[in-house]
């Protein structure tokens, strides 16, 4: 399909086939590129997509952006549906209140009122809660980008069987036809 497809993790919007939607380039201003990509959330995944560095031909469309569009106040993408993140103005990527991310309750990081944590032995020492929920939201990113692409290659697998399929009926042809040249030439010869 041509035209760009958004680079952020889950949406497929096309600037083909959204032609309502603005796509806009990674910012060339270091800062704000660190910004994106921290939010866009490719860069600094562990695993196997840890290493994305964006080209000209990557974008971002506007329904990352508050008010559907990038503007001199609003520069930094910060909505993300398939995560269930809404990042205010100016925040920081990952869970925060109402973000529909999982975050911590009230009291969960530290211990209650004259008591121990409930289930602390879940926890090594030194991780926080924070921690984990982040690593948790990165990988549910990782899972999604990996259902994306386990989409495409079942896309490629129908693509070559039918491929296949062609080609099997192309050699049952040929050797009909041979079969048929072979037993002509056989009744011409007298055999």
């Amino acid at each position: 399909m041509p035209g760009f497809t958004c680079c952020v993790p889950g949406c497929y919007n096309n600037s083909h086939r959204d032609k309502a939607l603005h796509f806009y380039t990674f910012p060339k201003d270091e800062e704000l590129r660190r910004l994106w990509l921290k939010n866009v959330s490719r860069a600094g995944v562990s695993g196997c997509f840890s290493t994305f560095q964006p080209t000209t031909g990557h974008r971002v469309c506007s329904e990352h952006f508050q008010g559907g569009r990038k503007s001199y106040l609003v520069r930094v993408p910060t909505i993300f549906p398939l995560r269930g993140v809404e990042l205010g103005p100016g925040a920081p990527a990952g869970p925060g209140p109402g973000s529909g991310r999982l975050t911590a309750a009230a009291g969960e990081d530290g211990p209650a009122e004259g008591g121990p944590p409930d289930h602390s032995y879940s926890l090594s020492s030194g991780t926080t809660s924070e921690e984990l929920l982040r690593k948790l939201n990165e990988q549910r990113d990782i899972i999604a980008l990996l259902e994306v692409k386990m989409k495409e290659m079942k896309g490629s697998i129908r693509r070559l069987r039918l491929a296949e399929a062609q080609l099997r009926e192309e050699i049952r042809e040929k050797d009909r036809l041979l079969h048929a040249a072979s037993a002509g030439t056989r009744k011409r010869h007298g055999l």
